[in-house]
């Protein structure tokens, strides 16, 4: 599976790196040319969004700074930094696109559809040997509270509010919460934590309206 780069004449940034990835101002300006490409690919895939692009940069670089610290360059695959960071940086590009689509076309007479949203299936990101990354990625079409919650809040405000949002949470939908946050779907998350898939739909809900109240006692959303 590749992930291909939609921006004509050109392919997927390298995010070349050798060892492990320290976040930092310095590797985040040497990535960022990077960074603007993908930024660049999602936002002017038609229907294009042009204003949407400072703010897919903004994602992309969060993305790289949360997620490449992940990265294993000692993994038995011999996969590299740049096929290990790259889908990740393109779903999480995808996912907001999809979202920024999704919202004007209530504003719009016309109407989006998913198919407006870079495919997976075309991609150019990993190859042969790298890493399997399916398993540890969000689907593209994928969506939860949390991506709600985040979008309302802004990844930076979010992320700075956590620990005061899950002071409201049981010990158990820490646990919940913590998996939602990776991605886990219900089934898996039932199973690392011996529990039925309703049961994990019922905390799921539980915490979906804790958080949402607690976040407007804070006044981070209305």
């Amino acid at each position: 599976m590749k992930l291909k780069c939609q921006l004509i004449g050109s392919k997927c940034p390298p995010y070349s790196h050798k060892g492990e990835f320290y976040p930092s101002n310095e590797t985040l300006t040497g990535l960022l040319p990077d960074l603007r490409r993908c930024a660049n690919c999602i936002a002017y895939e038609p229907p294009s969004i042009p204003s949407f692009r400072d703010d897919l940069i903004q994602i992309a670089s969060i993305t790289l700074m949360k997620r490449g610290p992940e990265f294993d360059p000692y993994h038995k695959s011999g996969a590299s930094f740049g096929s290990f960071i790259r889908p990740r940086i393109c779903i999480s590009l995808a996912n907001a696109r999809r979202k920024e689509l999704k919202y004007h076309s209530r504003e719009r007479s016309g109407c989006f559809i998913e198919s407006d949203v870079p495919s997976l299936q075309n991609c150019d990101c990993v190859n042969e040997s790298g890493i399997d990354f399916i398993s540890n990625t969000s689907d593209v079409n994928s969506d939860c509270f949390v991506d709600s919650l985040i979008w309302d809040i802004s990844v930076d405000n979010f992320g700075k509010a956590i620990p005061e949002l899950i002071k409201v949470l049981t010990h158990r939908e820490q646990q919940v919460f913590a998996c939602i946050r990776e991605d886990m779907p219900n089934c898996d998350i039932a199973k690392m934590l011996n529990l039925s898939q309703p049961r994990i739909s019922q905390l799921s809900r539980s915490i979906e309206q804790k958080l949402r109240k607690r976040c407007q006692s804070l006044g981070l959303v209305e």
